[in-house]
């Protein structure tokens, strides 16, 4: 995760003194993706799998020890 942000950062900080300096505009600094829009879904609903699982996996664990510390 932090790769990650810190390549995004990497990227606008680098496309910005550009920007500010008048020698290109905001929207000429946009790279086109066509296709963005399904990889943009795909990564959330993965996201959201991994979540859902890691929820999942946390509730087990937690009611396995309080299971273990109830029969005391």
């Amino acid at each position: 995760m932090i790769a990650l942000q810190a390549g995004w950062i990497v990227t606008e900080v680098g496309r910005q003194p550009w920007i500010i300096y008048e020698v290109m505009r905001t929207a000429d600094s946009l790279t086109p993706m066509p296709g963005l829009t399904y990889s943009l879904a795909a990564v959330c609903a993965l996201y959201l799998f991994l979540a859902f699982v890691v929820v999942r996996l946390m509730l087990n664990e937690f009611r396995a020890s309080g299971d273990a510390e109830g029969g005391r």
